[in-house]
């Protein structure tokens, strides 16, 4: 990252504490309604309950939006998720994000008229190649949106191309867990409707559920992604996902979805197995071929960037791909800024400048972040505006601690949370940093499996590590922040009473416990239109004694006179 010259004036009377300041983020933890499906209230935290409750007592404690225009997103019905929020509270700005830039891009046409959409659209289809695209198919509008894949197939029609295949992931996840043939039958009608009026072959041609298959983040399964590749790309089912029961192999998106479900009825969606359509001659009617071309259609980059180095790298290390057709590769957006990762995308990223660690940096403020493997990209990455590695290495340090597979959530609510926390105890002690940033990623992945119980013992696992972190630093004069990126663990039922996987649309805590506090200030949204996450930014450059940024969302602070 650029190390412009960025300062930040000292407040003139509030000049922090002595000790460091600590931000905690408890991913996934929004303010519930108090009823069966409050995971957080049904855990009954009694350590944070009583911090709430001593914050709201000196006026510190607010309620934040997390979703929505908040975040940058199109519409206050979208949810947030975390990579948009890391992106405001660490920027302390609101951008336009992943989905809302698309949408603006169709919109306005632009998406079309490019260079990127003349080489990897217009010219297959002149070439009589086929156009593949792969993603997320829901409209959780969190990784991908149906319309958005509608929009480009229609693009992609006029563009005179002839032949698509599509590969499908299944949710489950950002939407009900049981929800994939509605959004396969409106795919399914869409491409019927475009091969009557453009005289195109248009199918689908695999998939399979997103927690299972090519979703991979992190690094963290390479054999997800290896799943979707050969499923994908050569057509082909690994053995260890056919049974006598479950071939592999269907003759349609229906056939393979229910077959599943009788046969798994546990997996739901998202952990559907791989499937491949085959024709009369029990061939795939999808494979990948050199000169085709291929659209990754998930605007967010944490899930799409593994599969993409997959299609982009010559060394590439991830698993034995077998065979590597050569094709054009586009993600609908760049999944990674630093690398720029993938080098083809058909809309362009916000660019976020002057994130906060910019200016810590600069002031020689000593920074420390901390996460376990699912959520450690979003305290350095995506707090630093979408950009890898360090941003001034003599000040920071990251650490992360190795999550379990994906699988071993459920039943292993606790995580890594002990982990997370001894190691951020051992930075405490050294008293080498002075802002401390750290995610508890328990809330929100537990909460995705949608079991109450399990997230009721995250819930309580969280409330038995943070004892022992805020002690030590109120022990050190400091200060702690506490609050959460969107909610998620709060609302497992949903108005029909169906256990829900996704995040939700309510509002996030967020409350200060300082160790000399002596009502010298309170937080306030008092003046604020639409108070959000990404006020939290100045807030905590305030708390440290620095005043923010002008440009910077409010600050939450209010100083007595």
């Amino acid at each position: 990252m650029e190390q412009k010259k960025y300062e930040l004036k000292q407040l003139p009377k509030f000049h922090g504490r002595p000790g460091p300041l600590l931000f905690i983020i408890l991913d996934g933890v929004g303010i519930g309604r108090k009823d069966k499906g409050d995971a957080f209230h049904l855990a009954n935290p009694t350590n944070l309950l009583t911090w709430m409750e001593q914050a709201k007592q000196n006026k510190l404690f607010v309620s934040l939006q997390a979703h929505g225009q908040a975040v940058g997103l199109p519409s206050d019905e979208d949810m947030g998720n975390s990579e948009v929020g890391h992106n405001a509270i660490g920027s302390g700005q609101i951008y336009s994000q992943g989905s809302k830039l698309v949408n603006e891009s169709i919109l306005s046409g632009r998406i079309f008229k490019t260079p990127a959409w003349q080489e990897i659209v217009t010219a297959t289809g002149k070439a009589g190649h086929t156009v593949h695209l792969i993603g997320l198919l829901s409209d959780g509008n969190v990784h991908s949106h149906i319309d958005q894949l509608f929009c480009i197939l229609d693009g992609i029609a006029q563009s005179n191309v002839k032949r698509v295949r599509i590969h499908p992931l299944l949710d489950g996840r950002d939407v009900a867990n049981d929800s994939a043939l509605l959004y396969v039958d409106k795919l399914e009608q869409k491409l019927a409707k475009l091969n009557r009026e453009y005289s195109m072959d248009a199918r689908i041609a695999s998939g399979g559920g997103r927690m299972y298959v090519t979703m991979d983040r992190y690094y963290a399964d390479w054999k997800m992604v290896r799943r979707g590749w050969n499923t994908h790309v050569r057509g082909v089912i690994e053995p260890e996902d056919i049974t006598s029961q479950y071939p592999g192999y269907f003759k349609t998106v229906h056939e393979a979805i229910e077959t599943a479900r009788r046969v798994y009825p546990d997996k739901k969606d998202q952990f559907n197995p791989p499937f491949v359509i085959v024709d009369e001659h029990h061939q795939p009617i999808g494979k990948i071929h050199d000169g085709d071309a291929v659209i990754n259609f998930n605007f967010r980059g944490d899930r799409a960037i593994e599969i993409s180095e997959a299609f982009i790298l010559e060394n590439f290390k991830g698993f034995e791909r077998v065979e590597h057709p050569k094709v054009k590769y586009a993600g609908l957006l760049e999944y990674d800024t630093e690398i720029h990762l993938p080098p083809k995308y058909l809309v362009p990223p916000p660019d976020i400048r002057d994130v906060a660690a910019q200016y810590l940096g600069a002031m020689k403020v000593s920074s420390y972040a901390i996460a376990e493997t699912h959520k450690y990209g979003h305290v350095t990455y995506f707090w630093n505006g979408n950009r890898s590695g360090y941003v001034y290495p003599e000040f920071e340090k990251y650490e992360e601690v190795a999550s379990d597979a994906n699988d071993m959530i459920e039943s292993h609510p606790e995580m890594k949370a002990k982990e997370v926390t001894e190691k951020l105890m051992q930075a405490l002690r050294s008293k080498k940093y002075k802002f401390l940033r750290v995610n508890y990623a328990n809330g929100d992945m537990v909460g995705h499996t949608g079991n109450i119980q399990s997230c009721i013992k995250a819930v309580q696992t969280l409330d038995a590590c943070l004892p022992q972190v805020i002690t030590e630093v109120l022990q050190q004069q400091g200060i702690v922040i506490i609050t959460a990126d969107h909610g998620n663990v709060e609302e497992k039922f949903d108005k029909q009473g169906k256990i829900k996987t996704s995040h939700t649309l309510n509002p996030v805590p967020f409350f200060v416990l300082d160790s000399a506090y002596q009502g010298e200030y309170t937080l306030s949204t008092e003046g604020i239109a639409k108070p959000g996450i990404a006020n939290m930014t100045a807030t905590f450059l305030e708390l440290l004694g620095f005043a923010a940024p002008e440009f910077y969302e409010k600050s939450l602070v209010r100083f007595q006179a």
